[in-house]
């Protein structure tokens, strides 16, 4: 029998003659347990799943009766056989109130007992089945429903009649995503061919693939509102809404919210997605598929497992994205050459590119960029955080002093996405690199190891013992060494001062220079000068 049985009875052999019988009637339940007092018999009930208690009516600290009804109130489905030496009908006649399924006088027959258990079941059973059919009924309405939803948002979308006009649709669509004072972003996400041929997934399993995409979608954090349904003319397409009051803030949510989507779709679930999507749409949705289909388009000469955004394409011509040159960038990554990625980003973002085409190209750029890193990286999913800094926001290109600055954070932050595949001491070794040519361009700043191990996201420590490593000298020997270096060079190629000089090379105190250029050079600067003057 598949079920799980609870005997009840203060009397441990009567106990025990009721399981022995079980077992003779080939009744023998899947689990079996057994309690000596009501108060045993509700703890087991709290932590075991059971389907028939039969129990006594007479027990020291609690009624059969009473045992009913307690537990009624926390497991109502459960079924009960009553056993009693008491034929008054003030028992059965409870017992049926409670919903008991069969009442037993002692002495019991084998016959009676094989009966009473075997109905039970078979009750059971009925009620499941029953449970089965309503919850086949509800599920059936709710996807008549979810599909009435999702053509009614098609319609919409590819509605060419003017938005606004109080139309059933949009009244249907607008009670699950409101958009008075809102901006709107539509997406259309595109299903690679690549994710059926990685044998995680088959073309007959897009059903599947689908609803992944949209419980995914829906259960990310996000400060706008979103909405996602099937394209249900194409099965290897879906659309997304993204609203906020905000446009800015919109385009800066939307490229968070599906840069995360993507990475966690790539990396979790073996699903590679494309997305396109259009303008900021003021309190409408009209020609938003249309501009996001066009954006999607972009693919086509791009590649998949991207982002294109409709701006982008308005701002930037095809000929003018260095194809060419984050292809090479996306081969460097692959082969972890923090030497020729930073080369790459170098060229990608030279100041020639960007004083041409202006800082629009910096977020395209961008953006083309931090889909690539993704997409590499052989971890499961990126840190959320790293995301977070690899997105870019409308405050970004104002924090940095320079373009220079720019290149060199773009940089760390490939090398961070990086580091989870690759071996820590060569990630740092890429970093120090980047910090002695940060430390040649700012050596008359006052330089600390604690700044340089900041910057660079090392403990000063570790800074330190990687930096003596790869030069064989500390940092700040180092720097000394460059000022020193430096020095003579002005003493010999120039007429400065030797109060100047100091001053260029990073020393306030010239007196200090003074010690710390004899010390090393065993002359004083201007001893130096006459000696190596022509």
């Amino acid at each position: 029998m598949d079920k799980r049985v609870l005997i009840v009875d203060d009397e441990d052999l009567i106990r025990q003659g009721m399981i022995a019988r079980l077992q003779y009637l080939n009744l023998k339940p899947v689990a079996m347990y057994e309690a000596e007092s009501g108060l045993a018999a509700i703890e087991i009930l709290k932590n075991q799943p059971v389907d028939i208690v039969i129990t006594d009516i007479r027990m020291a600290d609690m009624d059969g009766l009473t045992l009913i009804r307690t537990v009624k109130l926390f497991l109502p489905d459960i079924q009960f056989i009553i056993i009693s030496g008491y034929a008054e009908f003030e028992y059965a006649e409870k017992a049926i109130r409670l919903g008991v399924t069969a009442y037993l006088l002692k002495p019991i027959s084998n016959d009676a007992l094989k009966k009473a258990v075997e109905d039970v079941a078979e009750r059971i059973d009925e009620k499941k089945k029953d449970k089965q059919m309503i919850r086949k009924g509800i599920r059936s309405m709710e996807e008549n429903r979810t599909y009435l939803f999702e053509k009614t948002m098609n319609d919409l979308l590819l509605s060419q009649e003017t938005s606004g006009s109080g139309s059933t649709a949009e009244t249907t669509v607008y009670q699950k995503f409101p958009l008075l004072n809102r901006y709107v972003m539509v997406s259309m996400i595109h299903i690679d061919g690549v994710s059926y041929e990685q044998n995680y997934f088959e073309c007959k399993d897009i059903d599947l693939i689908q609803f992944s995409i949209k419980n995914v979608f829906m259960e990310l954090s996000s400060s706008c509102g979103k909405l996602i349904v099937s394209n249900l003319s194409n099965k290897n397409q879906l659309y997304a809404l993204t609203s906020h009051k905000n446009k800015n803030q919109l385009r800066l949510e939307t490229e968070r919210l599906l840069t995360i989507f993507l990475n966690v779709m790539r990396k979790k679930l073996h699903v590679s997605l494309t997305v396109g999507v259009s303008t900021a749409l003021m309190e409408t949705v009209k020609n938003g598929a249309e501009e996001a289909r066009e954006s999607l388009m972009q693919r086509v000469i791009h590649g998949n497992s991207n982002l294109y955004f409709f701006d982008d394409i308005r701002i930037l011509s095809a000929d003018q994205i260095p194809v060419s040159e984050l292809n090479m960038l996306r081969r460097y990554i692959e082969r972890h050459d923090a030497e020729h990625i930073e080369v790459m980003i170098q060229d990608i973002f030279s100041d020639e590119n960007i004083k041409k085409y202006n800082t629009s190209y910096v977020r395209i750029l961008w953006t083309r960029i931090t889909n690539m890193i993704l997409s590499l990286s052989s971890s499961a999913a990126i840190d959320p955080e790293k995301i977070e800094k690899l997105v870019m926001k409308p405050e970004f290109l104002s924090s940095f002093q320079s373009l220079e600055d720019l290149r060199r954070h773009l940089y760390l932050l490939i090398m961070d996405c990086m580091s989870a595949d690759a071996d820590p001491d060569g990630n740092a070794k890429n970093k120090i690199k980047l910090s002695i040519k940060y430390i040649r361009d700012n050596y008359n700043r006052d330089i600390s190891v604690n700044e340089l191990a900041e910057k660079y996201s090392l403990s000063p420590n570790y800074y330190s013992t990687i930096f003596k490593r790869e030069t064989g000298q500390t940092t700040v020997n180092y720097i000394k060494e460059l000022r020193l270096n430096k020095a003579c060079d002005y003493l010999v190629n120039s007429g400065k001062s030797i109060a100047d000089i100091s001053k260029e090379v990073g020393y306030e105190d010239s007196q200090y220079f003074f010690r710390v250029f004899k010390k090393t050079t065993g002359l004083t600067p201007l001893e130096y000068r006459k000696a190596h003057r022509k």
